[in-house]
């Protein structure tokens, strides 16, 4: 299942979590990042960027007395994350899915 993950050091990260005991497993990880734009530097955007991309696989295994919290994404973000890293199935809601204020950076 998709879920975003709050790490004791503060990073969030959004993939496809499965457990095994007391390690959380998180397949094709990403970072959430707040970007904000230039000609607008006082609103701010949402960013996924790979995380750990560099690992075997690209897997991470996350102790879980290193994670705060846990929630479900919101439509809009599953749907984009999903589009790049998952099956590319989407959620449909009465908007259009393509529509997001998120952007996603690398892959």
């Amino acid at each position: 299942m998709i879920k975003v993950i709050k790490l004791i050091t503060g990073e969030e990260v959004v993939g496809e979590v499965s457990y095994d005991g007391t390690t959380v497993i998180v397949d094709k990880p990403c970072a959430v990042m707040l970007v904000s734009a230039k000609s607008t530097p006082d609103q701010h955007s949402m960013a996924l960027i790979p995380y750990a991309a560099y690992t075997n696989g690209h897997t991470i295994k996350i102790k879980e007395s290193s994670i705060i919290w846990e929630a479900d994404l919101q439509e809009d973000v599953y749907n984009q994350y999903n589009m790049l890293f998952g099956t590319g199935i989407q959620i449909l809601t009465g908007k259009n899915p393509n529509t997001s204020s998120l952007n996603i950076v690398g892959n």
